[in-house]
């Protein structure tokens, strides 16, 4: 994959990103919403990049919210991307080390 393609990943990812954080600082309703753009922008990338553990390092870290009492698939957390003010919620922990290596690997800041 050529620089010119991750830069169109990562483009098209921002996009992406910056709609789910607005839907999970507003939610309307208890609806989950969830990327299949952002997933298939990340797999791409990371396919062909570093392993997603040497990107671990960046601005972009994985932390956790606890829960009162498990969640979805019994998790006792909420896995969070994080840098700075701007924290993504995700599914799952294997998908919040993917995104954050992803965003490391992008080079994106925090989003407003």
């Amino acid at each position: 994959m050529e620089q010119l393609e991750v830069g169109i990943f990562c483009q098209r990812a921002a996009l992406e990103i910056a709609a789910l954080i607005r839907h999970q600082r507003r939610p309307r309703g208890p609806v989950r919403q969830d990327s299949a753009l952002l997933r298939r922008c990340v797999e791409a990338v990371l396919s062909v990049g570093p392993r997603p553990d040497h990107l671990q390092g960046g601005p972009w870290v994985v932390s956790s919210r606890p829960l009162k009492r498990p969640g979805r698939g019994g998790l006792t957390f909420i896995p969070v991307v994080q840098r700075g003010k701007t924290s993504i919620m995700v599914s799952g922990p294997r998908e919040a080390e993917d995104l954050a290596a992803f965003l490391n690997y992008c080079g994106m800041g925090e989003f407003n």
